[in-house]
């Protein structure tokens, strides 16, 4: 299933349609089945929608009582740690909107070896979500073509058969956890944030087909699937 594709003037655009989208998604989710289950994800475009939904007259539109937060991937670092999506995500937003604590699901990142957080984060996951689709799914999109942390060449690419994994990514020399396909592709909606100039190449890339293969194009969400760019990310 190919992405619809929102191309917006500039990064601020991009962010206030994104907010639009959360909000709806939330509402809409919320009506129908009396909670809004969301993945959030890393990185500077997301940073940006979390500080708009914790502004009016947005934060007044979401029954924020009524949300569970989940997060598409982590560092295994602490939740104070600066490299932590945790902590970003609690700074930008968590922190400045009527959530309750319990429907904050962190990963445990502290807790134990990656693959033990990963098993206990899975169970969260499905203890909380009892066999339902996550309603939303939030990913950024890095410059070798990873969402999430579903890094080129590695083995968290080819995990089927659990809701998260773990993983070594040896450029950066750290230990992550990260959903996995199957967790993402069943999702009610998925939305792929790409922004900047920094990222053309990789968007040219994979919408012309001239490289295969990359983590994002494995994706296959059933559910619905938009890309949100700027115009610079899609300027090539």
């Amino acid at each position: 299933m190919k992405a619809e594709q929102k191309i917006l003037p500039d990064a601020s655009s991009l962010i206030e349609a994104a907010t639009e989208q959360f909000v709806a998604a939330a509402r809409s989710a919320i009506a129908k089945r009396g909670v809004f289950h969301v993945a959030l994800a890393g990185g500077s475009t997301p940073k940006g929608l979390y500080q708009k939904l914790a502004t009016s007259p947005y934060v007044e539109q979401i029954d924020w009582a009524r949300v569970h937060l989940f997060f598409g991937d982590e560092r295994c670092v602490l939740p104070t740690h600066d490299d932590s999506n945790f902590k970003m995500a609690s700074e930008a937003m968590i922190n400045h909107v009527p959530i309750p604590a319990e429907n904050v699901h962190r990963m445990p990142t502290e807790e134990g070896v990656a693959p033990e957080v990963a098993i206990r984060y899975g169970r969260t996951m499905l203890e909380t979500l009892a066999e339902q689709p996550l309603d939303l799914v939030l990913l950024g999109l890095g410059p070798d073509g990873h969402i999430a942390s579903l890094f080129p060449d590695t083995e968290a690419l080819d995990v089927t058969d659990r809701t998260t994994t773990s993983l070594y990514v040896e450029k950066f020399e750290s230990w992550r956890v990260t959903m996995t396909y199957p967790t993402i592709n069943a999702a009610r909606q998925v939305i792929v944030f790409i922004a900047g100039e920094a990222k053309a190449a990789i968007v040219k890339d994979i919408t012309s087909d001239a490289v295969e293969g990359l983590p994002v194009q494995r994706l296959a969400p059933q559910g619905e699937y938009y890309w949100y760019m700027d115009a610079a990310a899609a300027g090539k």
